[in-house]
């Protein structure tokens, strides 16, 4: 999915397509996969074998890598549009699917499985842009890096097959018990619960964050440094790659307390240094720094640094995020952790969806600065939420409860005078 990103700005701005429809086919995947994962990709699970859902999605989302290739020039923006659509759509299969039998098979260790699967996500994001740039400018046209990334879809099938057969077969559906088995899963069960909403929350604007990014900021870093599209490839790369370092170390420090506070404590942490780079990106009016920034300080303070610091906060940020949302349903049964999965991805491509949709509208009306600025605040806005939610109800129920013994207490003392 990351292949594009180095280029696809550049080649939508050559076309002269304005800011909306550049969005809009941005957020045609992320909104093909919120369409899918939260209601059809758990309900496809349930009925058919997760083997034969995860190969069928996979070879779906090859065809339409291939197809882009094929049909999509320069100009052909409905070709991405309806191509990157229905990628989504088998992509919040293969999401889902592959969440449900990792969480069915390790139920117990959420937080480890969770950040090995952004292991794979990081190190796929990590290599697409740096394949994808790369490849695009040998013949400066996508239909290359295209047709290896759809060739690379279908090479990973019969692995990915392998692994799949031996989780599923650990998988004991005959063990669904409790009132998920009895019922029908009810979302609005799951929605009540205020730490799966404060999860949420704070999914949905870090990921806003990361759909916002690809968007934005290589064609501000093409216009303002020059920036080649393989260059851009390697700031994505940075990004990716510590994403992929740091997310196996959060998941193994959010399991060992197997804390709650300890899992929100990771995520603001994360979310704070997310926020600082989103500052510097800009760079933000903010930070006082000189303007002019000569070249080579501007790329050290406002590319390189705040990639470092944006890489290894938003592994911190999201990994601790599924099991927070997990624990939320956990003595609800299996099929509850399965819409809790098809909430989660839904979460983050929901967030990404808006993130690519007004992107380049929202930097287009306020500069590439001020909007970075802004994506720092809502940031910050949503930590102070998720703060709020988990320890403010606690500490009203705490003022409550004081409040009613020392009623208690007079009336007691009223009633011995």
């Amino acid at each position: 999915m990351s292949v594009p990103f180095p280029f696809l700005s550049q080649e939508f701005a050559r076309a002269g397509l304005d800011a909306t429809r550049v969005g809009a086919t941005f957020a045609a995947l992320p909104f093909g996969v919120l369409v899918v994962s939260p209601t059809i990709a758990p309900r496809v699970l349930w009925r058919f074998d997760a083997t034969m859902v995860a190969k069928y999605s996979l070879l779906g989302q090859a065809a339409c890598v291939l197809a882009t290739s094929a049909f999509a020039g320069r100009a052909r923006w409905r070709v991405w549009l309806v191509c990157r659509l229905f990628q989504g759509f088998f992509n919040a299969l293969t999401s889902v699917t592959m969440l449900c039998v990792v969480t069915r098979a390790a139920p117990d260790a959420v937080s480890i499985t969770s950040g090995l699967q952004e292991v794979a996500a990081g190190f796929g994001t990590l290599f697409g842009p740096i394949f994808g740039g790369f490849l695009y400018d040998i013949h400066s046209s996508p239909k290359l890096p295209l047709m290896a990334n759809g060739a690379a879809i279908l090479l990973s099938i019969p692995p990915v097959m392998y692994a799949m057969r031996r989780l599923d077969g650990r998988d004991d559906r005959g063990q669904m018990s409790g009132p998920s088995q009895e019922e029908r899963p009810s979302y609005a069960r799951v929605l009540r619960r205020p730490t799966f909403l404060a999860a949420a929350l704070a999914e949905l604007v870090v990921s806003t964050s990361f759909g916002g990014i690809p968007t934005t900021l290589p064609l501000y870093l093409h216009q303002t440094l020059n920036f080649s599209p393989a260059t851009i490839g390697l700031v994505y790369s940075l990004l990716a790659g510590l994403y992929a370092l740091v997310t196996p170390i959060v998941g193994i420090v959010s399991h060992t307390p197997n804390s709650k506070v300890g899992d929100i404590v990771l995520c603001l942490i994360g979310m704070a240094s997310m926020s600082v780079a989103h500052f510097f990106f800009g760079p933000s009016s903010l930070l006082g720094l000189p303007d002019p920034l000569s070249a080579t300080a501007r790329r050290r303070l406002c590319v390189w640094f705040p990639s470092v610091v944006y890489g290894v906060g938003s592994a911190f940020a999201f990994v601790p995020l599924l099991p927070l949302m997990q624990a939320s349903v956990r003595n609800d049964g299996p099929k509850y952790a399965d819409l809790a999965n098809g909430l989660f991805v839904s979460c983050y491509f929901f967030g990404e969806m808006l993130g690519q949709l007004f992107g380049s509208s929202l930097v287009h009306e306020l500069g590439y600065p001020a909007a970075s600025t802004a994506w720092a605040f809502a940031i910050i806005a949503s930590a102070s939420g998720f703060v709020l939610v988990e320890f403010g109800a606690g500490l009203a129920k705490r003022l409550r409860s004081s409040v009613s013994r020392v009623r208690s207490m007079s009336d007691s003392l009223d009633s011995m005078l």
